[in-house]
């Protein structure tokens, strides 16, 4: 597909607890897998992800960073560009410019979801 000039995407089904994975965990190995199966470049395989999806989709205010666009992103750890497994060292996330608190999230999941201890 890429030698014919096709735009690839970004677009696994596999991000349910239902397909056997975490939310979001899919995403990451499609990407692994584009480039270690699949002949992309690091930057090939970040941009089906990001924006050939958005515009596959007709999402004009996603998939790059631009002026009057979301401002969703993720600050990484290490450079995926070094090796696509690097996108899973996240280590903050935005959503329309606004950080995630990730920590908060996960206390809250933790305590939601912990066995009732016995009384």
């Amino acid at each position: 597909m890429k030698q014919a000039g096709a735009r690839l995407v970004l677009g696994t089904d596999t991000g349910g607890v239902s397909g056997g994975q975490y939310f979001g965990l899919g995403s990451h190995i499609e990407l692994e897998l584009l480039v270690t199966r699949g002949g992309l470049t690091p930057m090939e395989a970040i941009l089906a992800g990001t924006r050939n999806s958005a515009a596959a989709l007709a999402l004009d205010r996603m998939g790059s960073i631009a002026a009057g666009k979301n401002a969703d992103f993720l600050v990484l750890d290490a450079n995926p560009l070094d090796n696509i497994s690097n996108t899973r060292k996240i280590d903050r996330v935005y959503l329309r410019g606004t950080e995630v608190p990730r920590a908060e999230l996960a206390k809250q999941w933790r305590a939601k979801n912990e066995p009732q201890k016995a009384q």
